[in-house]
């Protein structure tokens, strides 16, 4: 096959290029971060970061928050690359490990349980949408980075999410850390009517945020209550669950989200799992459904209430669905009573670490200002997890509980 030539604009060149043992590229959505990310690694595998020449055959690591965001959209740019110019030797499926033609091997894994990411030296490390990930990532990959008894690379690409800790190392604490920052606008190679889309979409620091790509400090937070120290964990409580709920929220151009609920003996509610996705049809969303049902043993699914020929074809596929209560003011405060500490010092109202987008969310809910100046709604952007969270929240707060108790089991 013939090599053909990679196309970059030019802060993806620039990126591209730089020699920095620890790079970033910051960038709004639509920017071509990842892209960017796969191009250095693939430069990586090939013997050479920037101006660095590094040893071949290597190791490498891409990792992604979750495996459906690794396999769906990292994985696939980094094959689409690499088979253009011929490199690809063999796709191991179930090991998710490429192996190139010039014997280096690239793996790829979620970030899902940090620890897990432990094993054999390497000699460069591709975090894709990596502001998702917690920290405890970074200090794990950076420690693998010693194959042939070198310091090897590291490098980020994400669209930020807060002033976390990404924000802390590539801003505060730079020091020989490089960051390369673009707009979704600088992406030269996305189509005008796209770019308008989001900017009528998007407003305010959510729009700073997700096309400019600036770390912002959220004000006025809806769930200022909400720490992930607090509110997630990564293990199940002990014992079953009395029963499981779900919430849902529909979408298209937005994206749609299933979250599932288990909730204990004490009535606290578990999210256990998160199904977020643009451009599904509510067909799709139903076979999403039942996957989740025979999963997790859902009992009521509280469905935004926007679309009830969606409901009915829920119910007729034999999903027990039903309208969710969407009074949004009601909802929210019933969600911050549950994210309250209680007399035994635990939440009622917990997220599993995995639950990416709920959590990412969560950190960036925001209250929006009427023409009066006063802060009573909340901006209708970056809220699909929290109107579904919210519906199942209301649902079962509302007594409507099944009568049949199921044992839940974890994936």
């Amino acid at each position: 096959m013939t090599a053909t030539a990679i196309d970059l604009y030019a802060k993806q060149g620039q990126f591209v290029g730089l020699s920095a043992h620890e790079a970033a590229f910051i960038g709004g959505i639509g920017s071509g971060k990842s892209h960017a990310g796969c191009v250095r690694g693939l430069m990586a595998a090939l013997g050479m970061v920037g101006r660095h020449a590094v040893r071949t055959p290597n190791l490498g690591v891409v990792t992604a928050p979750t495996y459906p965001m690794l396999r769906d959209a990292t994985l696939r740019t980094f094959l689409d690359l690499a088979d253009a110019q011929g490199l690809v030797q063999q796709f191991n499926k179930s090991d998710m490990a490429v192996t190139l033609s010039n014997g280096s091997e690239v793996l790829f894994r979620s970030t899902e349980t940090p620890d897990r990411l432990r094993g054999p030296s390497i000699t460069w490390w591709f975090g894709d949408e990596a502001a998702m990930y917690v920290l405890r990532v970074w200090e794990v990959m950076v420690g693998r980075l010693r194959q042939y008894g070198r310091r090897g690379f590291a490098w980020l690409a994400t669209t930020p999410r807060g002033r976390n800790w990404v924000y802390q190392l590539f801003v505060t604490d730079a020091g020989a850390r490089r960051m390369i920052h673009a707009t979704s606008r600088e992406n030269v190679f996305l189509d005008e009517s796209i770019l308008e889309a989001w900017e009528n979409t998007y407003s305010g620091d959510f729009a700073a945020q997700e096309l400019g790509g600036e770390f912002v400090a959220f004000e006025g937070l809806i769930y200022p209550e909400f720490r992930r120290e607090l509110h997630t964990f990564t293990t199940p409580p002990d014992g079953a669950f009395v029963y499981t709920v779900a919430g849902m929220d529909w979408g298209f151009a937005n994206p749609g989200v299933l979250l599932v609920f288990g909730i204990d003996g004490d009535g606290r509610m578990w999210q256990v799992a998160e199904y977020y996705q643009r451009q599904r049809q509510i067909d799709e969303w139903v076979d999403v459904a039942k996957q989740a049902r025979a999963t997790w043993g859902i009992k009521a699914f509280y469905c935004d209430p926007s679309e009830p020929d969606y409901i009915a074809k829920m119910r007729a596929a034999g999903l027990p669905a039903e309208q969710a209560n969407n009074s949004v003011q009601t909802g929210i405060q019933a969600v911050k009573a549950r994210l309250m500490q209680q007399a035994d010092r635990k939440p009622r109202l917990l997220v599993r670490s995995d639950c990416v987008w709920t959590i990412s969310e969560y950190e960036s809910y925001q209250w929006a200002e009427n023409r009066y100046g006063i802060k009573d709604e909340p901006l209708k952007t970056g809220d699909h997890a929290m109107d579904a969270q919210r519906y199942a929240v209301m649902g079962v707060d509302a007594g409507r509980k099944p009568v049949t108790a199921t044992v839940t089991r974890w994936a």
